[in-house]
């Protein structure tokens, strides 16, 4: 190849590379902002219900997720594909 076409290609793939780059960082600054978005309505939740009636539901979610990690274990030979519950 001539020099001035693996220049030319070398810029293009210097160009894409940019552009990744740029997108990774907005990817990671979005999910930061999803972060802290989440963690001030958790807190939110957690004044408006309060303290007793919180650790009643979170004590109920860790039973659940308790009892969904036993169902996957006894179903290891399962082929079954996974669904988002609602």
């Amino acid at each position: 190849m001539k020099e001035s076409k693996l220049i030319s290609k070398f810029n293009t793939i210097d160009k894409q590379i940019a552009a990744l780059t740029n997108v990774m960082r907005k990817i990671i600054s979005d999910l930061g902002n999803i972060e802290n978005l989440a963690q001030g309505t958790l807190t939110s939740l957690q004044t408006f219900m309060g303290e007793k009636e919180w650790g009643r539901v979170i004590k109920e979610l860790k039973e659940k997720d308790i009892l969904k990690d036993k169902k996957e274990e006894d179903c290891k030979d399962c082929k079954k594909e996974k669904k988002l519950e609602l």
